[in-house]
């Protein structure tokens, strides 16, 4: 070094996480953050304190916290918002299961958000790589899902014609997530982009956000008695909050990753949950039976791909309930299983 020189110290990484008011976006800016990484999260309005806050409180945001505009729905909406940037996760998407235009609402927006977004990262030779939080809702609706003790691995793609015309409780989320995933591979081998995708289960476990996740609602539905989720929950894979950020981050940072990566962690069907749930929550009142959800067949969710790039999942089935009901019970959005009100 030349005498009187100045050591400039290099910045951490800059990357952009779309969607990041909702549940795994608000995780996934706290994990970044605290990880070091300098990050540009997209809201769709910036201004709007109940959509902020919970991020603008995260340590590290004041020094490496950036919040800005992104609209899905508008072309080149995303264009600043991923210039500059070294990574993009894009998280962005609607997640409701009930809509009353599901193309329009649902399947439209989510499509067209990952085109916009994809391009917008065409435009930013900084980007490095691109992760997109697809689902296993991509995965298992197809006509295998029948058949006792099936696997499914990252060569399974969700049957659209089949969800569109049986139309499954949810299928519009189920159709939105196969077809953009299909579009985002589609645009990146188009535009040269590096890009993975991973794919979560029915995602349990904590919540920074001030309601109840839908994942959330879904998964502890036996705990709240809300029975109108209990047929989609009669036999699922799960993962704990905190695994599946870890894995989008691990997926950023892994040169080798590649393609699509199942990010199921546990496999179980109603009944197993329920027994579960009576060694965890003792009081808990749970139905006598399950005969009202029909059949119930395990199939699996094979996370081989993801362990074989050196993944490991931290969390079981009792972390993620046992979690999700503490944290649900802190923020005065349920009682305590088996207290009375």
């Amino acid at each position: 070094m030349a005498p009187n020189a100045v050591a400039v110290m290099a910045l951490p990484e800059l990357v952009c996480v779309t969607g990041a008011s909702g549940h795994l976006g608000t995780w996934l800016v706290k994990r970044l953050l605290e990880r070091g990484y300098r990050v540009r999260a997209t809201v769709r309005n910036p201004g709007d304190p109940t959509k902020t806050a919970i991020l603008r409180n995260l340590p590290g945001a004041d020094e490496r916290l950036q919040i800005v505009r992104g609209q899905l729905l508008e072309e080149s909406g995303f264009d600043d918002a991923v210039n500059g940037c070294d990574g993009v996760f894009h998280c962005a998407c609607p997640t409701e299961f009930s809509f009353e235009d599901p193309y329009k609402d649902c399947i439209e927006p989510a499509v067209n958000g990952t085109v916009n977004v994809l391009k917008a990262c065409a435009k930013a030779p900084s980007i490095k790589r691109i992760v997109f939080t697809s689902s296993a809702a991509a995965v298992r609706f197809t006509q295998l899902e029948d058949i006792a003790g099936q696997r499914f691995d990252e060569n399974c793609w969700t049957d659209i014609e089949m969800c569109e015309r049986d139309k499954p409780h949810g299928w519009p989320y189920f159709v939105s997530k196969t077809l953009s995933e299909k579009k985002a591979f589609e645009l990146a081998q188009e535009y040269n982009l590096d890009l993975v995708t991973i794919l979560p289960p029915l995602v349990n476990g904590p919540f920074l956000i001030d309601k109840i996740p839908n994942s959330v609602a879904d998964a502890i539905s036996l705990v709240t008695g809300d029975i109108s989720h209990h047929k989609f929950i009669r036999r699922i894979s799960y993962v704990h909050i905190d695994d599946i950020i870890d894995a989008h981050i691990f997926l950023y940072e892994t040169p080798a990753a590649q393609g699509r990566y199942n990010g199921s962690c546990a496999d179980a069907s109603i009944t197993e949950i329920a027994e579960l749930l009576k060694k965890l929550f003792p009081k808990i009142k749970l139905p006598d039976n399950f005969d009202y959800v029909g059949e119930i067949l395990l199939h699996y969710m094979d996370n081989s791909k993801l362990k074989k790039l050196g993944f490991e999942f931290k969390h079981g089935l009792a972390d993620m309930f046992e979690s999700a009901v503490k944290c649900c019970v802190e923020k005065g959005l349920l009682q305590y299983p088996g207290e009375a009100p």
